[in-house]
This record gives C-alpha cells, structure tokens and sequence, in this order.
C-alpha cells in the first residue's frame, strides 16, 4: 500500500512517460524483433509492434496514468484507439520518410519517431480518451 500512495503522488505527465515508455520499448523490441528474426519489412514490422504496444498502452495509461478518471473501458478504449492510430499514422508516414528520404538506419528512426509522437498522444489522452466524464 505504501508503493501505491507513493505512485499515487507522482505528476500525471510522470505516470504517462513511464507507460509510454514501457509501450514504446515493446513496440521497438517488436520491431526489432520481427526485422531481424523474421525478415520484415521495418514498416510492416511497426505495423504488428503497434497492436502489441497499444494494448500495452491502453491498459497502463487506464489503469495508472488515469485511474482516477472515472470513464469506464468502454468509454475511453474508443478515443483512446482513435488517438493512438492517429499516432502511428503520424509514426508510419515518419517512420517512411526517415527510412527511404533520409537513409537513418531503421533502430535509429524508430527512436526518434516514437518520441515525436509521445507528446500528441499525451495530450490527446488526457483532454479526451481519459477526460473526466459528464455524468
């Protein structure tokens, strides 16, 4: 109980990066992974890494970052998707340029995409997927 009072007092932006965090080394462990064990494509490779890695996210960010929101699964998993396939658009289209317009090995550019896009999904997070509800 001490641990979670103790959690409980860390800034949410805090919560968020530690989950993100998380999230984005599943997805670059993913990707990595699958390019190198299994010959993927590094686009195709993000593609699956991203399914992993948001279900990782998605069940952080709900039950950490924003447990005290009290919006329920089915009412946060909709924007919070939503947000998130925005974010690997964003990180896909990234992720080509970066790739086949900059010639940046692909372990690089995926760091540094994944970063980019952490900070539009906080603040989608926050002000929609896990906003708090008008009950």
């Amino acid at each position: 109980m001490i641990i979670a009072n103790l959690i409980d007092r860390f800034p949410r932006p805090f919560k968020f990066a530690i989950v993100g965090g998380v999230a984005a080394l599943v997805h670059f462990c993913m990707v990595i992974l699958l390019v190198e064990t299994q010959h993927l494509n590094p686009l195709l490779a993000n593609v699956f890494a991203f399914c992993i890695a948001f279900c990782v996210s998605f069940s952080g960010q709900k039950l950490f970052t924003f447990a005290d929101r009290q919006r329920s699964v089915k009412e946060s998993i909709g924007p919070y998707f939503l947000i998130s396939l925005t974010s690997f658009i964003a990180n896909e289209l990234l992720f080509t340029v970066a790739l086949y317009f900059l010639k940046i090995p692909y372990p690089l550019a995926l760091v540094m995409v994944l970063m980019v896009v952490a900070v539009g999904t906080y603040f989608g997070s926050k002000y929609w997927a896990f906003s708090i509800s008008k009950k």
